[in-house]
């Protein structure tokens, strides 16, 4: 049995292709599919090899990318390391019949059979024990962690034996020749395996969906067209053939992606076999190194972008499934909460009418401790009415959305508080005027009324409020203050005040059911405003409400 899979456990096989053989298959179907298997990758990298020696033995050819060792370490990736073996003994017996084919001598092409073998099982190994996610692309470090094990490193080893090997052999500057095979290595790669691992899991059905979007069928000759005529007559043509790619990265999936680079990369293949893209004169043959690189800046940084579009893209989805998750969590949280008020109504009512009958028919007759007993009752009932009430509020106000928001003239929100009051309470507040804002009339009343009650509610025994209510219009925005002379609060209880049922103090001294603030906070929230609130024990306290001007979206005067 085979090792386990640790890198790529995530891509299934592809159909028909388990992972592993069944303990129970044949074994002469066995060695049958993986001696068709071993005949294909013979045949894909032999023409894939037999591309890249054309293309460098062609007149005028300054360069060559080399296509075919990609190809294989796609195929290794998909089959299990048990049969490793004979698919590394068939890309060896291509490279070997592409070389000789073109008239190599058989120890050179036996020589460099060896470094090519080395790069091919370096780079599965490599990339199967990575232990990428099952969609290395579709996010940029593991993108990078990919074209370091799978497209440097592998033919960086390769590299340096092949020039080892050629200096043993007496070959005439070989780290020339190591310096030309990490080049078209890596350019090699880069282009082909962001593909072929995009298509692994299911060609098919990742072809047929590029060749469903549009805009890639339109994308792909223009790319190729526009590649051939930048590389032929444009100055600094490298930075022409990127556009489209960036372009195509932006716009199109991953795959698409994929497959629009490889095309370039062929494109530039070809162009530097035929001799249709000239590099500027050089004075050392290793310069010519510098259209590797300019090749690799083509290629690499529109796979990033996409890999990067692509994630953003999950994420975007990830993060409108979830808001959709808690609007419905919300939607149903306020029907509860709705429910539940609505029905502890009724046992409430019943308590107190019933109270209420026991005290007027028979309050006369009851002993004074009895009396003493059912008021208490009723006031309990009247405040866990009034809590009710509240977390009814509470449970509306949380809703995502608003309907949209209207002019509101904060004087007359204040008026309708006010009006509600009784007059000496009234006459504890001082007004300034105040601006229009953008929102919900009935929000911004529960607002202020809140404030102003806490403002009014919170002072020493004995000593009468004192409450100011003024404004500041800037920026668009309205700040309001709410200030008082009350006991205030110190600094370290400051960070509970927002969060719901929170008290501190005795609801025998201030009563209130510890929402208030929660709710005042969660109405600035809809309006997209804030509120802060400042405060020293003995000194009173001032909240700053922060609410959007309504001229400020240009819908009424300034």
């Amino acid at each position: 049995m085979a090792e386990p899979i640790t890198g790529f456990d995530a891509l299934p096989p592809p159909p028909g292709q388990p992972d592993e053989p069944a303990a129970d298959e044949a074994g002469p179907g066995r060695r049958l599919r993986l001696i068709w298997q071993c005949l294909l990758l013979a045949l894909g990298y032999g023409a894939a090899a037999m591309l890249s020696i054309a293309l460098s033995r062609e007149p005028g050819s300054v360069a060559n990318i080399w296509y075919a060792n990609a190809v294989a370490v796609v195929v290794l990736l998909r089959q299990p390391v048990a049969h490793w073996p004979a698919l590394l003994l068939a890309v060896g017996l291509a490279n070997v019949a592409a070389n000789r084919w073109w008239g190599d001598q058989w120890s050179t092409v036996l020589l460099l059979a060896v470094p090519n073998l080395l790069e091919v099982a370096l780079a599965a190994w490599s990339l199967r024990r990575l232990r990428l996610p099952a969609e290395p692309l579709r996010a940029p470090m593991s993108l990078l962690r990919l074209l370091l094990h799978g497209a440097f490193l592998p033919p960086l080893a390769a590299a340096v034996l092949a020039a080892v090997l050629l200096g043993w052999h007496g070959a005439r500057e070989p780290w020339l020749v190591g310096l030309t095979w990490l080049e078209g290595g890596t350019i090699g790669a880069v282009s082909v395996l962001p593909l072929g691992l995009a298509l692994a899991p299911a060609p098919w059905q990742a072809l047929g969906r590029v060749a469903n979007d549009l805009r890639a069928m339109l994308m792909l000759p223009l790319a190729v067209g526009l590649s051939l005529v930048c590389l032929a007559v444009m100055p600094y043509p490298f930075v022409y053939v990127l556009l489209p790619l960036l372009a195509a990265a932006i716009l199109l999936d991953m795959t698409a992606v994929a497959l629009l680079t490889l095309s370039v990369s062929l494109t530039i293949a070809l162009a530097l076999g035929t001799g249709v893209l000239l590099p500027p004169p050089t004075t050392a043959e290793w310069q010519l190194g510098l259209v590797y690189m300019a090749v690799a800046a083509v290629l690499v940084p529109a796979l990033l972008l996409a890999s990067a579009v692509a994630a953003w893209r999950d994420d975007h989805a990830r993060l409108l499934q979830r808001s959709e998750q808690l609007e419905r969590a919300h939607a149903g949280l306020r029907q509860f909460v709705h429910a539940a008020s609505h029905d502890l109504r009724e046992p409430l009512n019943a308590i107190t009418q019933f109270n209420a009958l026991v005290r007027d028919d028979h309050g006369g007759r009851l002993p004074p401790d009895a009396r003493d007993w059912l008021g208490r009752v009723a006031s309990e009932a009247q405040r866990m009415r009034a809590m009710l009430d509240e977390v009814l509020q509470y449970a509306q106000v949380q809703r995502l959305s608003l309907p949209p928001p209207q002019a509101v003239a904060l004087d007359t929100v204040l008026a309708e508080v006010l009006s509600a009051l009784p007059a000496a309470q009234r006459a504890a507040v001082r007004l300034s005027p105040l601006p229009v804002v953008a929102g919900q009339q009935g929000l911004l009343v529960q607002l202020f009324a809140h404030l102003v009650g806490n403002a009014l509610k919170f002072v020493a025994p004995g000593q009468a409020p004192e409450v100011s209510v003024r404004a500041l219009a800037r920026d668009g925005w309205a700040a309001v203050v709410v200030a008082d002379h009350g006991i205030g609060i110190a600094e370290a209880d400051l960070p509970r005040l927002f969060q719901p049922f929170q008290r501190l103090h005795r609801r025998a001294d201030y009563p209130g059911t510890g929402l208030g603030l929660a709710l005042c906070q969660q109405v600035v929230m809809a309006h997209g405003g804030d509120i802060t609130l400042r405060s020293r024990p003995g000194q009173g306290t001032r909240v700053l409400v922060r609410l959007p001007l309504w001229a400020a979206a240009g819908r009424g005067p300034a």
